[in-house]
């Protein structure tokens, strides 16, 4: 829209702020906020992003605590509230002139053969999508809860025998989320233990716990991907999710910023896209060779990752970092 574009927004809910059935939320994700609103031409900042200073891992059992400054972390507000994400750029957008008109979904072929040559397309974890443009998905299971709590801004992550993926719980401004998944399915006994090294462990309780299933981006070496036929991708959608953490925040306003460019400079766009996207392929050879471990394997193995950060975090506190789709590349500048 700055550009001179005329720009409409087909939104698939009744009111931005994604599924209604998931948010609000937090997502907790590594950024640099004033490079990102540089890059962007967005401010980025509190409410809706927030630093957070406390990290607690639970490797196996076994209690980490970690400065969440120098992983750069930064709790992100998700969903409807006039302090989230998402309403921060509505605002923005409306104020640039573009039109957002609800209820529009893109479920099939037919709705991806309706909309304009150069339509950018992000869609979040919802199947159809992929299906219609013929991307390959991984399935993600797991559940969810979210509340009240007050307080600044917190992460906990657990790697336990309960999840084969992590669980994880976060806040920002009065609202709390906690999420457990999988790859595969989880029976109920996961949820349940979940709950309890909750309480046992920060000594929090979350009412409402629902089952969640979605898709992201990561099944093959070639997920990442700018186009589809004559449409732009952008966000999980194009494969901007690391495939081992599942960090996405970062990533997707990247490429929205590179999905926008592609609609004047297609060439300029990929050469972004495919050097921020570089890392993906050793990420997810990475994911695949942990992922048949069994947890007696993963158990020292996650220990000992952990065991290094939080013990040289100068030399090592980075190495997560790495597997962010842009984020080393904003951080040295580029």
């Amino acid at each position: 829209a700055r550009a001179g574009h005329a720009v409409r927004v087909l939104e698939r809910y009744k009111r931005v702020g994604g599924d209604p059935g998931h948010h609000p939320s937090v997502d907790s994700t590594p950024m640099l906020p004033d490079r990102m609103g540089k890059l962007l031409g967005i401010e980025l900042k509190p409410p809706q992003v927030t630093p957070t200073p406390t990290v607690h891992f639970f490797a196996y059992g076994k209690h980490y605590e970690m400065d969440g400054t120098r992983q750069h972390l930064h709790a992100v507000e998700r969903g409807p509230r006039p302090t989230s994400l998402e309403n921060h750029l509505y605002r923005i957008a409306e104020q640039a002139g573009v039109r957002f008109e609800f209820g529009w979904t893109l479920r099939t072929q037919n709705d991806a053969a309706q909309l304009p040559p150069g339509s950018i397309v992000a869609t979040g974890l919802h199947h159809e999508p992929y299906q219609a443009l013929g991307i390959p998905w991984q399935e993600v299971y797991g559940f969810v809860a979210n509340g009240r709590f007050e307080g600044p801004p917190m992460a906990v992550a657990w790697f336990d025998s309960f999840a084969g993926d992590y669980s994880y719980f976060a806040n920002a401004n009065g609202v709390a989320f906690a999420l457990a998944f999988d790859r595969k399915p989880l029976p109920r006994t996961s949820q349940e233990r979940f709950v309890e090294r909750l309480r046992q462990d920060m000594g929090i309780e979350l009412e409402g716990w629902r089952s969640f299933e979605g898709a992201v981006g990561v099944k093959r070496l070639d997920n990442p991907r700018l186009f589809s036929g004559p449409l732009i991708l952008a966000g999980s959608l194009a494969g901007m999710q690391d495939p081992f953490f599942f960090f996405g925040v970062h990533a997707s306003l990247i490429s929205g910023g590179i999905a926008a460019l592609a609609v004047d400079d297609k060439a300029a766009a990929w050469e972004r896209f495919r050097k921020i996207s570089s890392l993906y392929k050793y990420s997810f050879v990475g994911r695949r060779l942990f992922e048949p471990l069994p947890h007696s394997v993963r158990k020292p193995l996650l220990r000992a990752f952990t065991e290094v950060q939080v013990r040289w975090p100068d030399r090592f506190g980075g190495l997560t970092l790495h597997t962010i789709p842009g984020f080393k590349d904003l951080e040295g500048g580029g």
